[in-house]
């Protein structure tokens, strides 16, 4: 008999967003070496799901089979290191009817295999940044953490991950870059809610003590300088996927680093910080970034910005759309 008394009673209280390479799993790290709150590594099952089961109200065997499916693929390493049996079993017992249900008992699956059932829960997963309607729907009392990092840093490591990366994942050129980086500020942006605490990664590498006050006070969890001073490396390691370790992301491998921030000053020329600036100057100016171009006549570019806004949402909404049939297809 399966320990399922927690299942349908207790759901992830945290989601940990970007637009990626912005330091969400050396923040997942930190906060896990809280004790206080466990969050495995990354899951966009809730955003992969949500299309196809948020409106059923009775789910059967074969749902179950299919959910856990859609589980596996989507939380890594593979479903979270579960094995297809230990779910469908979790499930079976627990008999949960709506999709809200399913995943939470999928969560305290993992935490209760895990032994964290007494901490909080958490999901780490940049690409949910897309997602907060859905999140919202499923788990209406859910927090969120943004971690906002200087658009010109995201587009020089997305172009690392595609130049030393086996796997490749991301935009690629400048303009998709920076089109990327603003449509997630936008979508925050527009889904205004006292759950959802925006912060920057720059402040966390510079000032981690008092980021973390902030965070932890957000979270409802208490700050210890161990978090950030003594957080094991080895820890780290273990939620970053072995593909990823030696290049994309490496910097896990030890302790904060407060010089990781303006590559783009040395590591972009000119012309392309131009570029980058002329297109998302709003936005960077609004999360408080340096402008190197100031005097260029930015209320000719007003009609450009909107149009190009504009198309990134519809090609963004168009792409998430393709992406979640296309992962729905796969595992049917």
């Amino acid at each position: 008999m399966l320990n399922t008394s927690i299942s349908l009673t207790k759901s992830p209280s945290l989601f940990i967003v970007s637009s990626g390479r912005s330091g969400t799993t050396l923040l997942n790290s930190i906060l896990n070496a809280s004790q206080q709150i466990h969050i495995p590594y990354e899951s966009d099952f809730i955003a992969r799901a949500f299309p196809f089961y948020q409106g059923r109200q009775q789910l059967n065997r074969q749902d179950y089979l299919k959910l856990i499916d859609m589980f596996m693929q989507s939380s890594r390493p593979r479903g979270w290191g579960m094995q297809e049996d230990y779910l469908l079993d979790y499930l079976v017992e627990s008999q949960p009817q709506t999709f809200a249900e399913v995943d939470s008992a999928l969560n305290a699956a993992y935490h209760s295999q895990q032994g964290t059932a007494d901490c909080l829960w958490g999901i780490k997963a940049p690409v949910l940044i897309a997602s907060i309607d859905r999140i919202m729907q499923v788990y209406p009392e859910a927090k969120i953490l943004h971690i906002v990092r200087d658009g010109r840093d995201v587009c020089l490591s997305y172009q690392q991950v595609h130049a030393q990366s086996e796997v490749k994942f991301g935009p690629k050129s400048l303009l998709a870059n920076a089109l990327y980086w603003l449509d997630g500020l936008k979508r925050i942006e527009e889904y205004r809610s006292s759950q959802i605490y925006e912060f920057r990664y720059e402040d966390l590498l510079l000032d981690p003590e008092t980021e973390l006050r902030r965070i932890c006070q957000f979270i409802g969890i208490k700050y210890n300088k161990s978090m950030h001073q003594d957080f094991d490396a080895a820890q780290q390691v273990s939620l970053v996927n072995n593909q990823h370790l030696n290049n994309i992301h490496r910097k896990v491998k030890g302790k904060l680093d407060p010089k990781n921030t303006q590559k783009y000053l040395t590591q972009m020329s000119r012309i392309e910080r131009l570029i980058f600036e002329l297109i998302a100057a709003p936005y960077l100016a609004k999360y408080h970034y340096s402008l190197e171009f100031k005097n260029f006549p930015r209320l000719l570019l007003l009609p450009l910005r909107k149009l190009l806004y504009t198309a990134a949402r519809q090609v963004n909404n168009w792409r998430y759309a393709k992406r979640d049939r296309n992962f729905y297809t796969a595992n049917s």
